[in-house]
């Protein structure tokens, strides 16, 4: 009958072995009392490390989605705050306008009202030109040119990207996949005027109506550019010389009534009773744009008020998801600080045993049995 005898090499590699898997486990123990985190590295629990590095994603999404919904609702209140201020100054100018149309009013009170309108329309121009975060609310994708210009011919030129450009929309990101328009343009909230040009002054209209500056381009040459600055690519030869009177909005009635009134005014002075009256039936025809602005400003204040509250509740969603998802990161990251204690106490123990029985049979040799 034969036995097996267990050799030196063998027992030492046993012993080695138990020595390096109680180091690990009393190793792996320390670096979670150490850290606080039962999972420190993906080979401590690769389920569980899948799960942390998903949640933490997760969780770094919701801190960017709060960051841009702070942001865009920063700028909802800005432009609610602008609108309100604007319909205050609307209200006032349609006032007046009503008090001019009466045609009661002499030269002197006619003149005192259109100092007024005046002043109302650089408000409002600066309104329009209001920035929030170091860009132009109103001037939408072309937040950081100067949306407004008014000129010294008495121009309501608007530069910002035009609302029939779908591109002027900017989209910010709330929820995954989820994104939310929280701007408008300065046309489409306050419009614009521009006086007629005549032909031969550098000034074009394309196809499609709209305005083409004639520009020296620096070398000798001419350039064709639009008034936002955009370059213009089409044949020259299709652009017709000079450009209609155009106006739009509470800009083109502000701009309009203050004309009217100078007319009137003019006409009295001139006593030419048949262009006064043209000029109160031009007076009279702002009216309607007051009207029309106050609604669609009131409007533009719904919709964005709409968004305003979406946000609102997105952020409180996001919270929820805020609070679920720590709470699910403690569970399956967070050590038990008793439990860890304890283990680490086990470990300790443990490792020093294999030191002991590794020392204790190393020092052994046939010696011993004789």
């Amino acid at each position: 009958m034969y036995s097996n005898r267990i050799s030196s090499t063998a027992r030492y590699n046993l012993l080695t072995s138990d020595i390096q898997k109680n180091e690990a486990m009393f190793n792996k123990v320390t670096a979670e009392l150490a850290s606080g985190k039962k999972v420190n590295s993906i080979t401590d629990d690769p389920i569980a490390a899948v799960n942390i590095i998903n949640t933490n994603r997760q969780l770094g999404q919701i801190e960017t989605f709060n960051k841009n919904i702070g942001l865009g609702m920063s700028e909802l209140k800005t432009m609610d705050d602008l609108l309100e201020l604007a319909g205050g100054y609307l209200s006032q100018a349609w006032d007046k306008a009503t008090q001019a149309n009466n045609q009661t009013y002499g030269v002197n009170s006619l003149q005192s009202i259109k100092v007024e309108i005046d002043e109302i329309t650089k408000t409002m121009v600066d309104l329009a030109n209001t920035e929030f975060n170091d860009s132009y609310i109103f001037g939408g994708a072309n937040t950081k040119i100067l949306p407004y210009d008014l000129t010294d011919e008495g121009d309501i030129v608007y530069r910002g990207t035009p609302h029939d450009n779908k591109d002027y929309a900017r989209r910010t990101e709330v929820a995954d996949g989820v994104f939310e328009t929280i701007n408008t343009t300065g046309d489409k909230v306050f419009g614009y005027y521009r006086a007629a040009v005549e032909p031969g002054n550098g000034v074009y209209t394309d196809t499609d109506g709209k305005r083409v500056i004639a520009a020296d381009d620096g070398e000798g040459g001419t350039i064709y550019q639009y008034e936002n600055g955009n370059k213009y690519t089409g044949e020259i030869s299709t652009l017709t010389d000079g450009a209609e009177e155009e106006y739009d909005g509470i800009m083109g009635a502000l701009r309009l009534l203050s004309i009217s009134l100078q007319e009137v005014i003019d006409a009295k002075n001139a006593g030419d009773t048949e262009a006064e009256q043209a000029g109160y039936d031009k007076m009279f025809s702002t009216m309607d744009m007051f009207s029309n602005s106050h609604t669609l400003m009131l409007n533009e204040q719904t919709k964005f008020g709409g968004v305003y509250n979406r946000l609102e509740m997105t952020e409180s969603t996001l919270e929820t998801n805020n609070e679920d998802l720590t709470s699910y990161l403690s569970t399956i990251q967070d050590a038990d600080l008793a439990e860890s204690i304890s283990k680490w106490y086990r470990t300790q123990y443990a490792y020093q045993a294999s030191l002991q029985v590794a020392a204790s049979s190393m020092g052994m040799s046939l010696l011993n049995y004789l």
